[in-house]
């Protein structure tokens, strides 16, 4: 295996690193003192993104899209998160709407890479998160139509999407085999966004969504009956894949503001940076930001060629998110008072890092499934 950058990679994210400062960087320290960006700007950075040609950057090119590999679009991933609002081009499809039919395409698919529409997705349910056999939202058949009743938490972007991709059990004694995909669009009868879940990361601010009798036509069902853990399998996947990419920015970016702040920073007469003890904090963290980074692109590499990455997708989350953990908490006690302050964006990583120890499955749930398939044990009902 060949870990070498090929060089039109490289161009494309010194392109994305022009834009992150041009763009970007203007609005960090409101994103920083408020803690979001208003939806008008960010919808102004996507416009902005997008005459610049980062639109659709994943999307196959027979769907409209430029074609970048998984590799191409982790090193997007990674640099983009360097800045703290989190923000990400548009006109990408989530990987589970590469399951719609040629009729769905036409009325979500398309859409969303025109930048017509956007989606969101939702798995947990208060009682349910990995173990994706005890979904408890069921969707019961009435002729040409889906009954739902159900209760979701912590989705994600939902105040921003259109439509939600939804999970659900047309089979309570089937298990995960039972589990059904749908897509529900915002505003049908009987689907409500019950309330917003504050937490303590900027601009991350989920919701509870309530399905009382919400009625689906069968045209909006996604895949077949019981195909659900196959497609979540897929989306989860690539999704753990992309969010060990966000930790890597993330971590970079900490990095190079400890390093420059070290060399300035003076006690006794001399930068922080002469200290063994800070020394030792920026190497550790530039080894393991290292060590994360290899397990990225490796997983990465592995998609493009056509391999399974489910394990590997699995090790990449897990050791780069808490990597990034250690190394914002590092970074920030070499800051000191500093970065404690919302003048600096290293507090902000160090709040939004610790969600991804928790979603897309927990670190503890990753290394159960790793050792699983280490011991050849079936984590299909897990």
């Amino acid at each position: 295996m060949d870990f070498t950058i090929p060089s039109e990679l490289k161009d494309l994210v010194e392109s994305v690193r022009q834009f992150r400062e041009k763009a970007l960087m203007p609005v960090e320290h409101d994103f920083l003192i408020n803690g979001k960006l208003d939806l008008d700007v960010r919808k102004s950075l996507e416009n902005k993104a997008r005459e610049q040609g980062f639109w659709a950057l994943d999307v196959p090119e027979e769907f409209g899209g430029q074609g970048l590999g998984f590799l191409g679009k982790c090193l997007v991933t990674e640099e983009l998160y360097k800045h703290p609002a989190m923000f990400e081009f548009g006109g990408s499809p989530e990987s589970s709407m590469y399951y719609t039919n040629e009729e769905q395409k036409q009325r979500y698919f398309f859409p969303i890479i025109e930048g017509k529409r956007k989606s969101c997705y939702a798995f947990t349910e208060p009682d349910t998160g990995s173990d994706f056999a005890r979904i408890r939202t069921v969707a019961r058949r009435d002729g040409d139509n889906w009954v739902i009743n159900g209760r979701k938490t912590f989705i994600s972007h939902v105040d921003r999407a259109d439509f939600v991709i939804l999970y659900a059990t047309t089979d309570p004694e089937a298990g995960s085999r039972g589990v059904t995909c749908f897509l529900v669009d915002k505003g049908t009868p009987g689907f409500e966004l019950s309330r917003p879940i504050p937490t303590m990361g900027d601009d991350w601010e989920p919701y509870e969504l309530t399905f009382n009798d919400c009625v689906v036509p069968d045209a909006n069902r996604l895949g077949e009956l019981g195909q659900g853990w196959e497609i979540a399998n897929f989306q989860l996947t690539r999704g753990r894949a992309k969010i060990a990419a966000c930790q890597l920015g993330v971590a970079q970016r900490c990095i190079d503001l400890a390093v420059e702040w070290a060399k300035q920073r003076v006690t006794w007469g001399k930068p922080i940076a002469t200290r063994q003890a800070v020394q030792w904090m920026l190497a550790d963290s530039e080894v393991e930001l290292e060590a994360a980074r290899m397990l990225v692109y490796r997983a990465a590499w592995m998609a493009d060629e056509g391999l399974p990455i489910r394990n590997e997708a699995f090790a990449a989350k897990l050791y780069a998110s808490e990597m990034a953990q250690r190394v914002t908490d590092r970074c920030l006690q070499i800051f000191g008072g500093l970065g404690y302050s919302r003048e600096v964006p290293i507090q902000s990583f160090y709040r939004q890092v610790r969600v991804w120890r928790i979603g897309h499955g927990t670190s503890e749930i990753h290394r159960w499934m790793i050792a699983r398939n280490m011991l050849g044990l079936s984590s299909r009902d897990a």
